[in-house]
């Protein structure tokens, strides 16, 4: 199972020249298959004044694209799913406020603009524009989405050109009970032997209320051709299937909160397709790599081909009350195998969820030091044991959440977090590991008058390098040439 670096430098050559300089498995920004936005976030409650996230999605090559975009829970169950179209060299920005909110989706044809009241009025529709004829460069014209032809047409049921806009106000309702699920259903912790409760002092999941910000993620995937297929769905994957592999895309993501005077910006992260990803990254039990959608596509015998996202973060936090800072850790994590991550229970995952249950047994290894290197950390025991005889609480159990630093055990206002997801910490009495992939990041504010975000380090891949596991994780003291 190891991969070894020839092996992944023969799948680097593989990609061809249009890859030559991304490096799979590296967490790198460069074009890509798919755009993850693994944090999103929108308060209902407080409408315009309040937390919305804007995204953007750009198309860097010349050749028109078809992008397909599903809007997730934060327990990972897809709701929404649309079609854009891109010309070469085209952005579209959306608002989720105005799609959840307002029921705005983006009305992009394969020809003309659309003007309609009411839509996104300068979506990305335009002709074979060309250059000046003193451009000395001349890229190559971008293809105008006229050139996409049967692959969406106007007769498709999943044209963008017939989206009923604005989306009816009971479905919009519908997408908020989903939504806030996770705000309002019972939420309980358990100890790993079947008994729910409510841990005292309360932590954030079972104290968080309708008034609270909701969380979701968004994934952008180039298709083949318009559809109304979630990613978890047979017909996504494989030959005859929607997903391609053109690593043409990129993102961006700004947060933006009028009330409390925040703004952050982040890129997407950024998967790049690879069709030799099984010499690179770790095959998984079902016999396929393991990558980014993988929990979907092996169910159906195929795969993705994307690259899995890490197993281990370093980040720092600033958490001094009498100055107004706070840190908040914004996490999103999947299985690789499993269609909801083992460290929450839903009474019924395929439906609208009763309750939900934050499980201790299966939580994550972290360690915080302070600036004079004092340390703590979950490590002795990374897991709560049967019946309460050692207690630590999951605070991460969503697929994607914000949780702030004073959550956790930590020493001193001011230091750094490494967080080891399974698979690459360790099992206690030879426990068999979960296949998490995960992102991180990290929001600091200094209450009503700045705030900053970015995305945490990476500290190691299982997914991709087996021995990337606790203690050495993908940590390269020297080259070998000074040994």
């Amino acid at each position: 199972m190891k991969r070894f670096l020839t092996l992944a430098l023969m799948g680097a050559v593989m990609l061809g020249a249009g890859s030559v300089f991304a490096n799979v498995c590296a967490f790198d920004p460069v074009p890509a298959a798919t755009l993850l936005f693994p944090f999103v976030t929108y308060n209902y409650d407080l409408g315009a004044t309040g937390y919305n996230t804007l995204f953007a999605i750009t198309n860097v090559s010349n050749e028109a694209q078809v992008v397909h975009i599903t809007l997730w829970t934060d327990f990972s169950i897809p709701i929404l799913d649309f079609n854009v179209l891109l010309t070469g060299y085209d952005v579209q920005t959306l608002s989720i406020r105005d799609i959840l909110a307002m029921g705005q989706l983006p009305v992009t044809t394969n020809s003309g603009h659309s003007t309609d009241e009411g839509v996104f009025e300068d979506g990305p529709v335009s002709g074979a524009n060309t250059y000046a004829a003193w451009d000395p460069i001349d890229l190559p014209d971008p293809e105008p989405t006229s050139a996409l032809g049967s692959r969406c047409s106007s007769s498709m049921q999943a044209y963008p050109g017939r989206y009923v806009t604005p989306i009816p106000a009971s479905i919009l309702a519908l997408f908020e009970g989903w939504l806030k699920s996770s705000q309002t259903v019972p939420r309980y912790h358990d100890n790993c032997d079947t008994s729910p409760f409510v841990p005292t002092p309360m932590p954030w999941f079972e104290a968080r209320t309708e008034a609270d910000d909701t969380w979701m993620y968004i994934t952008a995937d180039v298709v083949e051709t318009c559809n109304t297929l979630f990613p978890d769905e047979p017909g996504y994957y494989g030959a005859g299937g929607e997903i391609r592999y053109d690593n043409v895309l990129m993102g961006d993501i700004l947060y933006v909160n009028q009330t409390a005077r925040l703004s952050e910006a982040e890129n997407a992260v950024q998967i790049e397709a690879d069709g030799a990803l099984d010499l690179i990254a770790t095959i998984d039990p079902a016999g396929f790599p393991a990558s980014f959608y993988a929990r979907y596509a092996n169910g159906f015998l195929t795969s993705d081909y994307r690259e899995p996202l890490p197993t281990a973060w370093a980040f720092r936090y600033l958490q001094d009350e009498t100055l107004g800072l706070t840190t908040g850790i914004r996490a999103w994590k999947g299985d690789v195998i499993s269609r909801i991550v083992p460290d929450l229970y839903l009474d019924d995952p395929d439906e609208s969820p009763n309750e939900m249950w934050a499980l201790n047994c299966l939580a994550y290894t972290y360690y915080v030091w302070d600036e004079e290197e004092n340390v703590s950390t979950t490590a002795t025991v990374p897991w709560s044991m049967p019946g309460g005889e050692s207690v630590i609480l999951n605070l991460l159990p969503l697929e994607t959440q914000e949780v702030s630093a004073g959550q956790f055990n930590i020493l001193d206002e001011y230091g750094w977090f490494l967080f080891v997801w399974p698979p690459s910490n360790f099992y206690p009495d030879g426990a068999p590991p979960d296949w998490y992939q995960t992102w991180m990041g990290v929001q600091y504010v200094k209450a009503g008058e700045y705030s900053a975000h970015r995305t945490g380090h990476v500290m190691a891949n299982y997914n991709c390098f087996e021995d990337q596991v606790l203690p050495d994780l993908g940590i390269f003291y020297r080259p070998p040439f000074f040994e």
